[in-house]
């Protein structure tokens, strides 16, 4: 899944103003989950010299610098590299790639930041001429194609056996323009069923304000804060809420939910885990998630080198902390490729005592049966 070109643009803005900051964080997020300058398997490398390999490691360390999260970390990113530099480490270092990665593994060493990376690209990283100018018409346009082939992240919708709804995220990282109608339409779907299983277990991140309409849908009308981010940039602290209307129709705040995760779950899809979680909205079922809590950017280092940098950090209203490298921990955990049937299950056998009548019961003992493998009652 390659974003478009133009998105490389907008995820290099380092200093936004409102109000585009609700929409670089949007596409910044969407980046998280795909990294836009990550060189392809199939892309070639290229050969550096030693002037290169100085301007990028000058160029990261700058940035970082100037905003990573942690002024203190940065300092000891630059000590820990700058060491390294003196000991010749990095002289024998021709390959692009290689440079890249030891980088990424030498930063997050000290960090422990696993959004923290460098990446090259075989091809011209393109420069953002005015910071604060938003896409024109064309780039909008490829955006919403973009957003359209990807379905704004909703992979797949359905009805289990039992009456358990089933909803797969693979992206939180939408304008949320882009995601009205689609929510919209999935969770109208999902309004009957009795319990709700939501999958992020192939979700590598996104914009924490998809990740509030999404979960908008499974509240009430009333506000719920669901996460703050503070940023170093500003000395400020954004407030993320559920909305008072949605489109379509609310699953609501009362019926069941269940979030599968695995360790590829990370950054926006473990803020909507972790929301939901402390909120004792959802049960949480599968693996430990990735641990990365830290939002911010891609910033362009030279014409062929970018780095990830961290700017913030999530604050849980619940909590007053995060999941930063510890990861969400889940309710019930299983290894991930278990983790559908064992919520499937976990539902019915909460819904069976509720079930309104004979028929209702057997309904969710055959689905049951059928899970176990096991011959059910008769219809």
């Amino acid at each position: 899944m390659q974003p478009p070109a133009c998105l490389a643009r907008l995820y290099s803005w380092t200093n936004p103003e409102p109000p585009l900051h609700r929409h670089v964080l949007a596409v910044a997020a969407l980046l998280i989950a795909v990294p836009l300058v990550a060189q392809a398997p199939d892309q070639p490398d290229r050969t550096i010299d030693a002037a290169e390999r100085r301007a990028v490691i000058d160029g990261v360390l700058d940035k970082l610098k100037q905003s990573y999260v942690f002024p203190d970390t940065a300092l000891a990113m630059e000590k820990a590299i700058r060491a390294r530099q003196r000991r010749g480490e990095y002289d024998r270092i021709t390959s692009g790639r290689a440079l890249a990665e030891s980088l990424t593994a030498h930063l997050q060493g000290v960090s422990r930041d696993r959004h923290l990376r460098v990446r090259h690209s075989a091809q011209t990283l393109p420069v953002a001429n005015d910071k604060n100018a938003g896409p024109d018409s064309a780039e909008r346009a490829q955006q919403h194609r973009f957003a359209q082939r990807l379905n704004a992240g909703f992979e797949r919708v359905e009805r289990l056996p039992g009456n358990v709804g089933y909803l797969e995220l693979r992206s939180f990282g939408f304008d949320t323009s882009e995601v009205s109608a689609v929510a919209a339409a999935a969770f109208t779907f999902l309004s009957n069923v009795d319990a709700l299983i939501i999958d992020v277990r192939r979700n590598g991140g996104g914009s924490p304000f998809m990740v509030a309409q999404v979960s908008s849908y499974l509240f009430g009308p009333e506000p719920v804060h669901l996460n703050s981010l503070y940023w170093r940039e500003g000395n400020r602290t954004d407030d993320f809420y559920t909305s008072r209307e949605v489109r379509g129709t609310r699953y609501g705040p009362d019926k069941p939910v269940y979030v599968l995760t695995s360790r590829s779950t990370f950054s926006g899809a473990e803020e909507f885990t972790y929301n939901l979680q402390t909120r004792k909205r959802a049960t949480i079922v599968g693996d430990t998630t990735g641990g990365g809590a830290h939002p911010g950017g891609i910033q362009r280092v030279t014409d062929h080198f970018a780095v990830w940098v961290p700017r913030g950090r999530a604050i849980n209203p619940i909590t007053k902390t995060n999941w930063e490298r510890v990861g969400v921990r889940p309710d019930i955990p299983v290894p991930s490729d278990s983790a559908l049937k064992t919520a499937h299950l976990a539902a019915l056998r909460a819904l069976r005592p509720q079930a309104s009548d004979d028929d209702h019961r057997r309904m969710i003992d055959r689905a049951i049966a059928d899970l176990n493998g096991t011959e059910g009652p008769k219809p």
